[in-house]
């Protein structure tokens, strides 16, 4: 028993040893192209392409090499800028190209002397395709003394999606997994999976999202009210001398802002209006106002 177990033990330390040597040799191995990035393309090539090269390389990934098969091929993520379209509707590669990803194909120590083939060609499948834009799917709420100062956005806000045509003639809008943000007291930006749907692949798989959130604080003002566009030979009054203005400011808030809030009615258009009553409306919307309402909405004039 201790001369058998001896044995295999010498035989085991004998085949680790001369796997981890290194051989030169020539070999043949099926590659399945795969890449996300070809626009009007199926992601992965229709059949394996044989790409026979010499190489020295270890024991351990020549026997890896030699599992592969047409029937189990060795699948190899190519750069969309390595893959080069050919009149034929093909893409070829060149033996330069190829060079890049001689350890995906052969192993981690495998060092190529000269590929057999100076061009390998990859059939993929054409894919319908088109332009949708990307809906944001969120729930968010802020914290006391907080508001949006815009939209929530997403960056890019339209992707490219591939299908087969009867299933692309329903797809409008590809939707983000749920962005889930609860009391926010700042803003945020983040990546954000698209939700996948069967049988559509997506020109990329994540978006960059953007919450824009400021600290506010609500400020009154009383404020007059400037008339423009008077006819001639009109003398208008208003109804009221003063409005109030309930506003939501940035904070902290500088003093003297209250300067930068212009109001004015237009003359012309209450005058052809019924009761001769128009809107009050703001000049200018400064930055640091958020939103704002004022009290009263509408005034009247008089001569």
């Amino acid at each position: 028993m201790v001369l058998v177990l001896s044995f295999l033990l010498a035989s085991a330390v004998w085949a680790l040893h001369n796997l981890s040597l290194k051989y030169t040799v020539m070999l043949s191995v099926p590659v399945l192209a795969q890449c996300d990035g070809l626009d009007g393309y199926d992601s992965q090539s229709l059949e394996s392409e044989r790409i026979v090269a010499r190489f020295r390389a270890t024991g351990f990934d020549i026997l890896q090499d030699k599992r592969y098969s047409n029937t189990n091929p060795c699948r190899v993520r190519f750069f969309p800028e390595d893959l080069h379209l050919h009149p034929s509707g093909s893409f070829y590669m060149t033996s330069r190209d190829l060079m890049d990803y001689t350890h995906a194909i052969f192993g981690e120590s495998a060092a190529v002397e000269y590929f057999s083939n100076d061009t390998s060609f990859f059939r993929f499948s054409p894919r319908e395709y088109k332009k949708v834009p990307v809906q944001l799917d969120s729930y968010v709420t802020l914290n006391s003394q907080y508001q949006f100062s815009g939209p929530m956005t997403v960056e890019p806000d339209s992707i490219l999606v591939y299908a087969d045509p009867l299933r692309l003639e329903h797809i409008d809008a590809v939707h983000t997994e749920l962005v889930w943000e609860s009391m926010m007291a700042g803003s945020k930006e983040g990546m954000v999976n698209l939700k996948p749907v069967s049988g559509v692949r997506f020109s990329q798989k994540q978006v960059k999202y953007s919450i824009r959130v400021h600290r506010c604080v609500e400020r009154v003002f009383y404020l007059n009210v400037a008339i423009e566009n008077v006819p001639q030979g009109r003398h208008p009054q208003m109804s009221v001398a003063q409005v109030k203005m309930v506003a939501n400011c940035l904070f902290p808030l500088p003093q003297g802002v209250e300067d930068d809030l212009q109001l004015y009615v237009d003359a012309e258009e209450a005058y052809a209006s019924r009761g001769a009553t128009t809107r009050i409306r703001l000049k200018n919307q400064p930055s640091w106002l958020l939103s704002y309402r004022i009290e009263p909405q509408v005034v009247t004039l008089s001569e």
